[in-house]
């Protein structure tokens, strides 16, 4: 079982998610700090679709369109579901078992390096 979980993309998510609650609870000016969130939403939409070399344009283009919803549409209720989408979506990534199929296959240079960093 995989329990390691990447040190940048926990922090990426975790500004946005923070930065995204200090806006709607009136502490953060969101016309300054939103082009910051969407930024960082983009970058995990991109670390997401690293993980899927096949389906990464499309898993890149729905999830920059749902960032640019979610900014437009910025709510508690908004916010929820964004945790809980990462959290279904950090389970299948880091938590769940590997298939044989991808542990026997070869791992490549710039996946070791990868492994190493973090």
């Amino acid at each position: 079982m995989r329990t390691k979980i990447c040190p940048i993309c926990a922090a990426v998510s975790g500004t946005w998610l923070l930065l995204q609650v200090l806006i709607l609870a009136g502490y953060l000016n969101a016309e300054i700090f939103m082009p910051v969130v969407l930024l960082l939403m983009g970058g995990t939409v991109v670390g997401v679709a690293g993980r899927f070399q096949k389906q990464k344009p499309l898993i890149i283009g729905i999830g920059m369109i749902l960032a640019f919803l979610i900014a437009r549409n910025l709510s508690f209720t908004i916010l929820v579901l964004e945790i809980i989408t990462l959290v279904v979506i950090g389970y299948f990534l880091f938590l769940k078992p590997e298939t044989e199929s991808r542990e026997k296959r070869p791992e490549s240079k710039l996946e070791k390096k990868l492994k190493d960093c973090c």
